[in-house]
């Protein structure tokens, strides 16, 4: 099991430690376990071959791909030849690693945070490696949010990617607002509700998950900062991604029989 050091945001290590330098302050240390259920579902696009669809949640979210680089801190100025468009993005690559940008104007939070939102933080929804940030791109533009994903394409098997962006600790109900207004996906529900129970996710809490889980494909849900739960519609599976306190009980098995963890 890996351990997520305590920074200002908590991510992944491989790409915070290259972000966070001159950034203050410290949270306390964390497990991160992940994990991945079979589960019959039904997406708003049917991905094929070497198809990949990006979207995020809110949507309009600028996207940027390019080859992965060891080392390299991801930016859409270092390649011009990145693929770019606007969530929701649906795109044909080839088998490799690749880094996905999604960068989302901040304004899109005005009714959150007072700007210019330089003590919002954001929900560290799982990915194999990602990281926010508030920065402008260029003097004078508007500041953003900043998602970073690194991607393995597979051959021939069409992948997706919801980003998810809201503040931490909004109330579902408040966070509902930046979802799609109608249903945009199906599952089994028994097997989602079964889940939710073995990840300790209280039951008055569930309902108001599976609608937004429903509308958008992905949700968080956190109790203070000692127990986080955030789970992610794929096509034939779900994902999923809990974080506790270092200090904190660890999931229950079956969840997690290998004893899970990044």
């Amino acid at each position: 099991m890996k351990h997520v050091l305590c920074i200002p945001l908590l991510g992944y290590l491989s790409l915070i430690s290259l972000l966070a330098v001159g950034l203050g302050g410290c949270e306390a240390l964390h497990h991160t376990y992940s994990f991945s259920e079979p589960i019959s579902t039904t997406l708003p696009v049917q991905v094929t071959g070497d198809d990949l669809w990006v979207t995020s949640l809110p949507v309009g979210a600028d996207v940027y791909i390019q080859p992965y680089i060891p080392e390299q801190v991801p930016s859409h100025a270092t390649d011009p030849a990145a693929v770019r468009g606007k969530t929701p993005l649906r795109v044909t690559l080839p088998p490799g690693s690749y880094w996905i940008e999604l960068a989302l104007e901040a304004d899109a939070f005005e009714s959150y945070f007072t700007p210019p939102y330089d003590d919002a933080q954001f929900e560290p929804d799982g990915a194999a490696s990602e990281a926010l940030l508030f920065r402008p791109f260029a003097p004078g533009e508007k500041r953003r949010v900043l998602r970073y994903y690194r991607l393995e394409k597979k051959a021939q098997q069409g992948q997706t990617l919801i980003a998810l962006f809201h503040p931490r600790g909004v109330p579902m109900e408040r966070v509902a607002a930046l979802y799609p207004q109608s249903d945009q996906y199906r599952f089994a529900p028994e097997a989602v509700q079964n889940l939710l129970q073995q990840v300790q996710m209280p039951r008055q809490a569930q309902e108001p998950f599976l609608i937004l889980l429903r509308r958008g494909g992905k949700a968080f849900w956190s109790v203070r900062d000692e127990y986080a739960v955030a789970l992610e519609l794929q096509p034939e599976a779900i994902t999923g991604r809990v974080v506790t306190l270092y200090t904190g009980t660890k999931p229950p098995s079956p969840l997690l029989p290998d004893g899970g963890g990044f």
